[in-house]
């Protein structure tokens, strides 16, 4: 399986800045403006000073929240330009559509915000006296704050959208990704511990309370990605929700082969019978996905079970035992021949 090879940059969403409420960011503009400081000769007239000071006043006011909005905006990633994987899993969060609605607004205010600021500036320098022009900056901090106050509904979709979006692990599409499946307590976290040349990163997966695994191998000055996806991968599909399905979609971008362990001695909790069914369900859920299996535990179970497995997976099943390192060589490096095969095609 040859994965798409365009806009492939690793996302860090955790790195996305607070964003402010209203109030907040109001509060902060207006500090800020009651600080500024003109410099004024003595000898000029006092509606000159007045029309100078109100003026820096109004634009500093414009200028926080512009620039302010502005990050808010450029700190979430831009869409069209996101891998596939990184695409479904924020549509899957938060909405695609409305998230970009929502910070086309967010972008669009900072022309209104300026808008207002050029017409109330423009009516300070017109004013006759330091009264007048006092009445203009105030008139200004009143239409900036309401239209701010406006916006409260998405600086919140926005907050709560960067907590979900957080939660989405930085895993870089453009690497070959091996993704180990199969039911829980088969052995899968122990294989990607084995195999991974540095110690795996666990981080909370958006779907599930679980954990993913993420592993790499080191491989001729490059890297592999190896992915342990407990409560995504890991129960029938029959039983998923909504969210699961589309999460499994999500992972079509990934996978360039699938690596599924089985437990014959069933001291995982689920019988051989169940776990034929889960293999049988995935290779028809991932047709397009390369799988091997590795028969794992061929120590403590009974040799009539691993024969039984090998009667349902086919002989070509590698027998492992992971957790001491037997047979864990030979399935990595099945995996990886489709990583040689798509270098040399």
């Amino acid at each position: 399986m040859v994965k798409e090879v365009l806009k492939m940059t690793v996302i860090d969403f955790s790195k996305i800045p607070e964003i402010p409420t209203a109030a907040q960011l109001i509060d902060v503009a207006f500090r800020r403006a009651s600080k500024v400081s003109v410099g004024l000769k003595e000898k000029l007239p006092p509606i000159v000073k007045a029309r100078r000071r109100e003026e820096a006043r109004v634009r500093t006011v414009m200028q926080v929240i512009r620039d302010r909005l502005k990050k808010i905006v450029d700190s979430f990633p831009f869409i069209r330009d996101l891998h596939p994987f990184y695409r479904d899993l924020i549509d899957l969060l938060v909405g695609v559509d409305t998230l970009r609605k929502y910070l086309g607004a967010i972008n669009k205010a900072t022309e209104v915000v300026e808008k207002i600021a050029r017409e109330h500036i423009l009516r300070i320098r017109l004013s006759a006296t330091p009264r007048e022009a006092a009445f203009e900056r105030r008139a200004a901090y009143g239409r900036i704050a309401s239209f701010v106050k406006e916006l409260d509904d998405k600086f919140e979709f926005l907050r709560s959208a960067r907590e979900k979006m957080m939660r989405i692990p930085s895993i870089d599409p453009s690497l070959f990704t091996i993704v180990v499946t199969g039911y829980p307590n088969v052995g899968k976290s122990t294989f990607v511990k084995q195999v991974s040349s540095a110690k795996p990163e666990i981080a909370p997966y958006p779907f599930t309370t679980k954990n993913i695994i993420v592993g790499h191998i080191e491989l001729n000055e490059e890297r592999c990605q190896i992915l342990d996806l407990p409560g995504v991968l890991d129960r029938p599909i029959s039983k998923r929700n909504k969210a699961e399905m589309q999460a499994i979609l999500a992972l079509r971008h990934l996978a360039n082969v699938m690596i599924f362990i089985v437990d014959p001695s069933a001291s995982c909790g689920y019988t051989l019978d169940e776990q034929v069914a889960l293999f049988k369900e995935f290779c028809e859920a991932f047709k397009e996905i390369p799988k091997i299996v590795a028969i794992n535990k061929i120590d403590i179970s009974p040799p009539d079970k691993v024969k039984e497995a090998k009667k349902y997976f086919g002989e070509d099943a590698i027998e492992m035992v992971a957790i001491e390192g037997i047979g864990v060589k030979e399935a990595l490096d099945r995996a990886l021949s489709y990583y040689f095969k798509e270098k040399t095609t």
